[in-house]
Formats: C-alpha cells, sequence, structure tokens
C-alpha cells in the first residue's frame, strides 16, 4: 500500500470514519490522489472571488479565526515554570549573569547613543560578534550624533558598513534618519534622555519606541535595548519592570517548548501551513509571558536571586539554545554531554550552561517526548516571498516563487 493510501486512512480514522485503501489499485489510486490534491490545493491556497479582498484562500480565513482553539496553547501547565525558576536559581546565587559588552568606559550618554543606533539594525546580523561599537565609536562619534545622523546618508552608510547590514538598505537608512530625527524632537538628542522623559516607565517606553515602524524599532528590539541599558547600569527602570521581556526569537522558543513552559496540543506546524504566520505570532507572544512567568515564580522562592528584570534572563536563555539545544543537538541524556575541550574553550558564563555532569541545566526539566520539540519559522507577508504575493487563483499554478 502506497504511503498516500496510508496517509488517507489514517486521516479517515482522525475523522471516525472507515477508508478501505484495497479498492484503490493503479490508475484508480491516481485518480483519487488528483482529486484529493486539487482539494487540498483549493482549500489551502487558491482564492475564490466569493472570499474577502484581504484573504488568499478559505484556509487563510479559517486559520485567522481558529488557530488558537486549534493549538490550545498552556502556559506553564504542571508547574514546569517553577521547576525552571528553581533551575536559574541555583546558578544565579552564586554567579552574576548579564550581557557582555565592552563599552571601554564610555559615559553613560555615549553607551546609550551607541546601543540605539545599533539596536535597531540587529536582525539577521550578529551585531555582538562583530567588532566592538563601542570601539567603533571612538573613532567614528558622529556615527552616533543624532544631530548629524538625521540629514546625512554617508554617516548612515557608514555605519552599516560596520556592522555588515548590507541586505534591506532601503529599511535600514529610513530607520537611522527618522530615529535619529525622533531623538532630536523629542529627546535633546540624547538616546540616554529617553528614560527620563518617560519616568522610568518600560511600557512608556517600549510604547515610544514602537508606535511608528519607521523608527526600526519592534518590541522584540526595543525590549532588547531597554535589557542592555539595565545590565550596563545606564538606566533605572521605576514602573513596569516586569513588562521587560526575555526577547522571543527561535532559541528562547525552543528552550520554552522543550522545557514545556509553554506547551501546544500538537508539535507546531511547518510554515507552509501557517499562512500570514498566525501561529508564529502566538508563539512569539505566548513565548515571552511564558519567560516572564517563570520570573514571577522566581520571586516565590524564599531569600531569591532573582535578576532585576525577565529579560535580564535572556542571556543564559539565549546562549543555551545556540550553544546546548539546538535543532538537532542537544546535550542532555539520553543524547549526550558536552566534550570536555568545548566546555573548555566556552567563556565563564556559557560554561554556566552544563551541569558538573556537562549535561544541560534543564535536562531533568525537559521530558523525553518534548526534547525533539522545534520553533516555528516565519514566511514574510510583504516582498517577493510573501504570502500576499504568493496568493494564486482557481486557475492553478502560481504560489511563493524563491
Amino acid at each position: 500500500m502506497s504511503n498516500f493510501l496510508i496517509f488517507l486512512e489514517k486521516l479517515s480514522e482522525h475523522c471516525g470514519l472507515r477508508f478501505e485503501p484495497e479498492k484503490f489499485k493503479g490508475t484508480d489510486e491516481y485518480e483519487l490522489a488528483a482529486k484529493i490534491l486539487n482539494g487540498i490545493n483549493k482549500f489551502f491556497y487558491q482564492k475564490k472571488a466569493t472570499l474577502p479582498p484581504e484573504y488568499i484562500s478559505e484556509f487563510h480565513k479559517y486559520w485567522e479565526e481558529n488557530h488558537e482553539k486549534v493549538l490550545s496553547p498552556k502556559v506553564n501547565p504542571n508547574g514546569e515554570c517553577l521547576a525552571v525558576a528553581t533551575v536559574l536559581e541555583d546558578i544565579y546565587k552564586n554567579n552574576t549573569i548579564k550581557v557582555q559588552l565592552n563599552t571601554l568606559d564610555l559615559t553613560k550618554e555615549e553607551i546609550a547613543n551607541v546601543r540605539f543606533f545599533t539596536a535597531i539594525q540587529d536582525f539577521n546580523i550578529d551585531v555582538h560578534a562583530r567588532s566592538n561599537p563601542f570601539e567603533f565609536y571612538k573613532r567614528h562619534p558622529d556615527c552616533f550624533n543624532p544631530k548629524k545622523v538625521k540629514n546625512n546618508d554617508l554617516l548612515v552608510d557608514e555605519l552599516l558598513n560596520f556592522l555588515g547590514a548590507q541586505s534591506q538598505r532601503d529599511k535600514r537608512k529610513p530607520w537611522m534618519l527618522n530615529s535619529a530625527t525622533l531623538l532630536v524632537e523629542k529627546y535633546d538628542s540624547s538616546a540616554y534622555k529617553i528614560n527620563e522623559v518617560h519616568d522610568g516607565d518600560v511600557a512608556e517606553i517600549v510604547k515610544a519606541l514602537t508606535v511608528e515602524e519607521r523608527y526600526g524599532f519592534s518590541t522584540k528590539k526595543a525590549h532588547m535595548f531597554l535589557r542592555d541599558m539595565a545590565d550596563l547600569g545606564v538606566w533605572k527602570y521605576r514602573r513596569n519592570i516586569e513588562k521587560l521581556d526575555v526577547m522571543s526569537d527561535k532559541n528562547t522558543m525552543r528552550v520554552a517548548l522543550r522545557t514545556g513552559i509553554l506547551q501546544f496540543r500538537i508539535p507546531l506546524l511547518a510554515s507552509f501551513l501557517d499562512v500570514f504566520c498566525y501561529q508564529y505570532s502566538l508563539v512569539d507572544s505566548l513565548n515571552r509571558g511564558a519567560w516572564r512567568k517563570v520570573w514571577q515564580e522566581w520571586g516565590k522562592i524564599s531569600n531569591n536571586h532573582r535578576p532585576p528584570t525577565p529579560a535580564s534572563m535572556d542571556y543564559l536563555i539565549f546562549r543555551l539554545g545556540k550553544i546546548a539545544c539546538r535543532p538537532n543537538k542537544r546535550f542532555c541524556p539520553p543524547e549526550k554531554e558536552v566534550a570536555e575541550k568545548k566546555l573548555e574553550s566556552l567563556i565563564l558564563q556559557d560554561r554556566l550552561i552544563f551541569r558538573g555532569d556537562r549535561y544541560c541545566i534543564f535536562s531533568e526539566v525537559c521530558q523525553l517526548e518534548r526534547k525533539i520539540l522545534n520553533a516555528p519559522n516565519s514566511i514574510s507577508i510583504e516582498g517577493k516571498t510573501g504570502w500576499k504575493s504568493g496568493k494564486t487563483s482557481e486557475g492553478g499554478g502560481g504560489g511563493i516563487s524563491s
């Protein structure tokens, strides 16, 4: 029996129906396959004339309305957040863990301006892995001077070249120019004064930076910037500190799924089925909430050493996902322990990811069936390979192209 008929047999079982695959042999199977695949294609990817213009298919409309009910997400369903927090407490009680950036004894105002302009560019490039931007500031201070940047494309190009930010210049350059104008007009040309203007309110600062996309700050990048300002001792917050979240990316998502602080009814769908990225947006939001719950549970531990904001956990969680809990390589039973030579090559903070037996610190938290779970990917809504450009008609063909 072919794999396709086995697939139909399983679908029938889910529907409580009985499918008789032996009835379909030779050309009968291919006739059936053609009809089934045509029906699937129409439902998932073809736009009917009767659909409202904002939808690309019947599935798109269904998925928008029902994705959360289908996935049935749960945060901390069985107390996993406290279990994770307990592991973190054992590490943090003897160690100071925070973002590793050499600020070269710059003033707080200089640090804020450098991190402000580099934070908005921090996607698809690794700012931290490149030459120190604070060192670059000492040689090229004008690249971080809002008054000079806002009207000077050459200074913007100079900084982007240093960062290796070659892609999407059509977005990156306006971000620099617009955000420099924002600093000049609202914050006396100083990123350092953002915290003062908003009276140390985390929620208000994030809102001010993300209210317009033209500034280049997504929610994730805004939280990353605020985290760095706290970890580097530049700002102190007065309100809504609990809303400064762990940055949601594939690494922190993967660790959340495998530790079980965030759970779904099924393993997450591949991006091809997540039309318009509703699943991805849901996971992104709930992942931040799950880590915030860990931080809250951590506060219930007596004499705890919890960091000042949820975002302050980000360094360890991100590095754990990057080093110890990768998509297809894990350092936990029944997999394997990290090699001694590899462990010795890591900086001190990264070594804390592993226990004394050289297994990941969450080895006892992650259940076996969850250790294979992976984070979702996202397909762009806009652009040449986005969902909008991928829609097709009842004439068939079309779809997302490379």
